[in-house]
This record gives structure tokens, sequence and C-alpha cells, in this order.
């Protein structure tokens, strides 16, 4: 468990420079990668990616809403952080590349866990190192046992490819955590992928945020708060 947490530790600080490339220019990374790696060319493999990340790109426009005393205010998305995507017996690899893909698009770093699969999981994570994305920013988990890590902190989001009754399973387990609440994105369907597909799937990967750039006098915004406030 030592070398999860650390491998935890380098996800996390591989994530800021990743997050930083924005969703078009990380998704024609990934759409190269997908082209290159001979064990993503699986035609059901290329189609759902292709999908997936014309998808990720829409994402990119930042929205800017003036503010009510001169300032800009920008939202935007980011990615959430650390992704542990991991698989239980009815785990199919398009399903498992979906959801690695669809995390490291949306700006997260991501642990893969399979334990079903761990020779395919590794030689997978490998490959990747390989042709070029940085090892940081995806990490391979040997451990045989989910529960260990659902407690684990550091971990943003949990992309799991499994029954409903395992994804309940594990919700009920991330429930129990203290501290930040920890996303569940899960995929039930591991052979159509209908979950992935969805319009709403690739936003559970993301958390807004905003950014506001003042040109105003300091003083007037304070009396704009002042005046705005039930107390007075």
């Amino acid at each position: 468990m030592s070398t999860t947490v650390s491998r935890i530790s380098q996800a996390q600080a591989a994530w800021e420079a990743w997050n930083h490339l924005g969703f078009t220019q990380r998704s024609e990374r990934l759409k190269k990668l997908a082209s290159e790696l001979p064990a993503l060319r699986d035609a059901k493999i290329q189609t759902l990616l292709k999908q997936l990340l014309d998808r990720t790109i829409t994402l990119e426009p930042i929205q800017v809403m003036p503010g009510p005393t001169g300032e800009s205010n920008e939202l935007y998305l980011n990615g959430r952080g650390v992704v542990l995507v991991t698989g239980d017996a009815t785990a199919t690899e398009v399903a498992l590349v979906g959801q690695l893909i669809t995390a490291l698009a949306c700006g997260n770093c991501v642990l893969l866990h399979w334990p079903q699969q761990p020779d395919w999981a590794r030689s997978l994570v490998e490959k990747v190192h390989t042709f070029g994305l940085p090892k940081g920013v995806i990490h391979y988990l040997s451990e045989a046992e989910l529960e260990p890590l659902l407690a684990l902190e550091g971990i943003a989001v949990i992309a799991p490819v499994c029954t409903a009754a395992q994804a309940r399973d594990i919700n009920r387990h991330l429930a129990q955590r203290k501290g930040l609440l920890v996303q569940l994105v899960s995929e039930t369907d591991p052979q159509a992928c209908t979950h992935l597909l969805q319009p709403d799937h690739l936003l559970r990967f993301v958390t807004e945020r905003t950014r506001t750039i003042n040109t105003t006098a300091v003083g007037g915004n304070a009396t704009l708060l002042e005046l705005g406030s039930t107390e007075l």
C-alpha cells in the first residue's frame, strides 16, 4: 500500500501541468496515442474514443460573465485531480479504456486497477508511457483488493466498470469516508458503454472554476459588499 500512496503523490504532482494543457491539446495528444498504440486499434475502441475525444474538445471554451462593477468573471472547467479507474470481473477492455481516456482528456491523472486482468493493465500503462505520456499522469496499481483503495486520501474520483450491485457497494464505502466527497462515475454496461456515451458523463470528471479580473477601485467594491449585507 505504501507504493500506492507514493503513486498518488506522484500523480498529484503531475496533475497541475497535465490539467494546464487544456481540453483541446490533451484530446489531440490522446487521439494521436490512440492511433499509434496497437492495444487501442480495436475497431470498437477506436469508435468509442473518437466520440469521447470529439466531445471533450467542446468543454474548452471559457464563458465570460461581466460583473456589476465592471470586473470580468470567467467561468471554465477544470480536471478534478486523481482518478482511480478500476474494473471487476464483468469489465471489458473497451469500457476500461473509455473510462481511462475520458479521465485523462478531462484533465485528470489516472491510477489503473484491474486485478482480473493485471497483465493487460500493466502492459497498457507501460505502452502509454512508451508513446510519450508523462509517467506521473498514469500509473498501474497491482493491489488485488479494491476496498483499501477506496479509503485512500488524494483520490478525487472513482471510475469503476462493474455491476450495478458493485457500484452500490462502492458508493456505500465512499459515503463512510471523512473529509472531501469523492465522486463516483460508474459504467455498469461494459458491453454497450451506454453510460460513457451519455452527454453528461464527461462533466462528472470536471469541476467548475471562476477567475475574476477586477480593474475597479477597491473602495467601490467594499461599499457594494457592505450595501449587499443583510446584517446592516
